[in-house]
């Protein structure tokens, strides 16, 4: 009976201390802050060595004592691809294209010649030949023919040949993207 009266207290102390483990109060910032930019070489031993020039203050230095924290990771380098839609629109099925790329993804907007089927699996393959031939750091390349995303890809296209800030736009971009490609980020 003492052993069981034991067992049962040990089991009861053990399900109560798991159940009472939580992440709260954990000092969890440098897992929060994955994405920002670290300084490197922070203690640099020779800063203060003029054979260097590496003070910041040295009127000749390349070194930029700004952080800018977008948020962006770098995901915001995106290109307008007018030659590689060039060679879309040479293709005999398309009448208009606009390709952005970012990082090794392309994605094309295109307006077929004769669009009553949709997108053919013949015609994408064609497409994405075309893309990977004309930039072979491309990886994976998404079409789309739905008339709304041609017209937005049209604006970003716009934007970015204007110069307008990608980061004014690169979350539309990407709300964009998701919509219209939600196998591409559900991974």
């Amino acid at each position: 009976m003492k052993a069981k009266a034991l067992l049962a207290g040990i089991l009861t102390t053990a399900v109560l201390t798991g159940c009472g483990v939580t992440n709260k109060g954990v000092n969890d910032t440098a897992f929060r802050n994955r994405n920002v930019t670290e300084p490197t070489r922070v203690n640099n031993p020779i800063t203060n060595d003029n054979r260097f020039n590496t003070d910041r203050n040295f009127t000749n230095t390349d070194l930029t004592p700004v952080r800018n924290n977008t948020g962006f990771n770098n995901n915001s380098r995106m290109r307008v691809a007018d030659e590689v839609a060039d060679r879309i629109v040479a293709l005999p099925e398309v009448d208009k294209a606009n390709v952005i790329v970012t990082n090794d993804n392309a994605y094309v907007s295109a307006r077929l010649v004769n669009n009553t089927n949709g997108l053919s699996r013949d015609v994408e393959r064609k497409i994405a030949d075309q893309v990977k031939a004309a930039d072979p750091n491309i990886n994976d390349v998404y079409c789309s023919v739905n008339p709304g995303f041609y017209n937005q890809m049209t604006n970003y296209s716009n934007n970015i040949r204007n110069g307008r800030p990608v980061e004014g736009f690169y979350n539309d971009f990407t709300t964009s993207v998701r919509q219209v490609f939600p196998d591409h980020f559900n991974r």
